[in-house]
């Protein structure tokens, strides 16, 4: 790997070893002095250089991130071991869905917090956070809705598709905020479609879009 400083990073490195100023600069202007041609100052992707591909995918991760919000539930319970309260915590990922602060995300995201009158909170694009209120959750199709106080210039609604046009090999953009890492862009493509998901004993998902996009724990929701 080759790692380039800089003049100043390099004085200052060589001043800690005791070299002079005057001469370390005198050697490093020395190239420039001799019109050996400098590197270019850095500048912005232009729009030219970029693949089609990769203007998708700047394109819908520009419109859509702000949209996506993470979600973190907090828990507290007794710790009959030591006597005291322990808290867990989960974190998982929504989107906002109209100008009223509604968001749907997974329930299983926030089953524990609903089952044990624990606190939801919800960190926007912006990391401002505000807590949030379950409006109603569907444990069979694994859905729930919240809904966050916050100003209208927080809010920014996704637009909402049509999955009865899905075909295999369609490519798929995910957003979420797998391990915490907010607003995380990962791609790939639909897979297959109408799969079954068993939940539990007792509970099967149908109708599941299966892509091979990277999905990791926290992208939930």
């Amino acid at each position: 790997m080759k790692i380039t400083l800089s003049r100043v990073t390099i004085a200052i490195l060589l001043i800690g070893f005791g070299v002079s100023l005057p001469y370390l600069w005198a050697e490093i202007a020395a190239p420039a002095a001799a019109g050996q041609p400098q590197r270019p100052a850095p500048s912005q992707i232009a729009a030219d250089d970029l693949t089609p591909d990769e203007r998708v995918n700047i394109t819908v991760y520009e419109k859509a991130n702000r949209s996506v919000v993470n979600i973190t539930t907090k828990v507290r319970s007794e710790d009959f071991f030591f006597f005291g309260e322990m808290e867990s915590e989960g974190s998982g990922t929504g989107c906002v869905i109209d100008d009223l602060g509604h968001i749907i995300t997974n329930s299983h995201v926030v089953e524990d917090a609903v089952q044990n009158h624990g606190t939801i909170t919800v960190t926007m694009f912006d990391s401002s956070t505000y807590e949030a209120a379950v409006v109603g959750t569907d444990a069979p199709n694994d859905l729930a809705v919240l809904r966050v106080k916050a100003p209208a210039d927080k809010l920014f609604p996704v637009e909402m598709g049509d999955s009865s046009n899905l075909k295999v090999g369609l490519r798929v953009f995910v957003i979420g905020n797998p391990f915490g890492l907010e607003r995380t862009l990962t791609t790939g493509v639909i897979s297959s479609l109408n799969r079954t998901l068993p939940v539990n004993e007792v509970r099967i998902i149908k109708g599941i879009i299966q892509t091979d996009a990277a999905i990791n724990p926290g992208n939930s929701g």
